[in-house]
């Protein structure tokens, strides 16, 4: 009776619009705990192939609208290879990838709406390449999604989710198959009770190999997540985590909800900094929190020899949050900051922002306004005189929750030419040239320039001028 009767409501489900598809199906798991009929329709009737298939394009419309209307298309923009410190046996620099990562999310095993298969092909599309999909208690995506992440190129890490009674929820990764899980979320936090002691099953979990993060770290760094980061069990944290919003203890800054203590306490215990999306339905068209990895190859072994050596970058709302160490890796190798000399004298500070992010740099020294460094852009900006060095700090670079990173730049590179940019008609002038188009330019835009330019160029054209 339980199978037919989800088997009625998988049916009549997906008639329902998408939206209204998702809202119906998370009120059935909630109320009629849903989970329990998946099991017993995973112990026998998902066995039969045929009713697998069936299952996967009734639960999830959007599989089957995919193939209606047409290709799924890959979002994608590259990062340039990083390179690191000379390696200690080659004396060769490290060459990293970056790789994107969501270390967070559910699927239909949990109290997700999504099939594993349907979760990594999402992943896939919007442009992750290492995934782990952490349902509660459970681990059994791993194995129905592993062909499927394979075919695609994706990596994808066993994971789970688990925690403390009624407090912290915890991901844990990359644990072996045998790892039994015990009381998922209801962890006791005293011995003696008919629940798992805390610390018993996070050394359970190290034992199994586990790599183990703070989620959504709503109640804060209280003792027992004290104690396993001095045990060195818990390893990593989220700063982002997209699903809970505004809920769930987020603090509203930089313009968007948030846990910035978590940056701080990533800094003062040396844990790993992650950005995760939790998404239970299907991803919507807005941004998505993202973890960046820095891998020296393309493999799970590799992440996760990143994440323990805490080579990672939370990427959201056009911020990324790391350790000052890391944020100058990348980004030595991610922007050019050089210094260009005209055949008569003048200075210009070039910056070429060689990847994806978008970046903001307030050039200390420099009467103007902090110069947004678009992806794949590049910029110059005039300076009244050939400085030793010149100081940047990038506003959405952040290695504290109020610390923007700080690069300082030496003057010692210094080309000379003749041209400086392409002017909104498209020709590559000189410095003398004067373009007719522009020669009305007022008195008034002159006087806010920090450096003499010729009467028809404006200063905003001078600053961000398009190499």
């Amino acid at each position: 009776m339980t199978k037919t009767l989800a088997l009625v409501c998988v049916f009549v489900l997906n008639f329902l619009p998408v939206g209204a598809f998702e809202l119906v199906w998370g009120l059935v798991l909630r109320i009629w705990n849903f989970r329990i009929c998946c099991l017993e329709l995973r112990i026998s009737a998902l066995r039969s192939f045929a009713f697998r298939v069936c299952f996967c394009v009734m639960a999830f419309p959007g599989l089957a609208a995919w193939g209606r209307e047409g290709p799924v298309v890959r979002q994608e923009a590259p990062f340039p290879t990083i390179f690191g410190p000379p390696a200690a046996d080659t004396g060769e620099p490290v060459r990293y990838e970056v790789l994107r990562g969501d270390f967070h999310m559910h699927t239909f095993h949990s109290d997700g709406t999504l099939a594993p298969v349907d979760r990594v092909m999402e992943a896939w599309q919007y442009g992750y390449d290492v995934i782990a999909i952490t349902d509660h208690g459970s681990f059994a995506a791993y194995d129905e999604a592993l062909a499927t992440a394979k075919a695609l190129d994706l990596l994808l890490i066993r994971g789970m989710e688990t925690g403390v009674r009624g407090n912290e929820h915890l991901v844990a990764l990359n644990f072996s198959a045998n790892y039994q899980p015990r009381n998922p979320h209801q962890w006791s936090e005293t011995q003696g009770q008919p629940q798992v002691f805390y610390q018993d099953e996070l050394r359970s979990l190290a034992a199994a190999g586990a790599y183990v993060l703070y989620a959504h770290p709503h109640v804060g760094l209280r003792d027992p997540m004290l104690w396993g980061i001095g045990q060195g069990l818990l390893q990593g944290i989220e700063v982002k985590n997209d699903v809970v919003g505004s809920e769930w203890n987020t603090v509203q800054s930089h313009g968007t909800w948030w846990y910035p203590s978590a940056l701080d306490w990533a800094v003062e215990h040396n844990l790993t900094i992650f950005a995760n999306s939790d998404v239970h339905g299907a991803r919507g068209a807005i941004e998505q929190a993202t973890t960046l990895v820095l891998v020296k190859d393309r493999s799970p072994e590799a992440v996760m020899e990143a994440l323990r050596a805490r080579r990672t970058l939370a990427w959201f709302n056009g911020m990324l949050c790391a350790h000052e160490w890391v944020l100058k890796l990348l980004m030595a190798s991610l922007v050019d900051v050089n210094f260009t000399e005209m055949d008569d004298g003048k200075i210009f500070l070039s910056l070429q922002n060689r990847g994806p992010v978008p970046l903001t740099a307030q050039i200390t020294g420099v009467p103007v306004e902090p110069v947004t460094l678009g992806s794949y852009q590049k910029v110059l900006v005039g300076l009244r005189r050939k400085p030793d060095a010149v100081t940047i700090v990038w506003k959405n670079l952040y290695i504290r929750s109020t610390e923007n990173l700080t690069t300082t730049h030496s003057a010692r590179r210094v080309f000379t030419t003749g041209i400086i940019s392409v002017p909104p008609s498209g020709r590559s002038k000189s410095l003398p040239a004067q373009p007719a188009s522009h020669r009305a330019n007022t008195e008034r835009g002159r006087r806010d320039r920090p450096f003499d330019l010729p009467n028809d160029w404006t200063f905003a054209e001078w600053t961000l001028g398009l190499l």
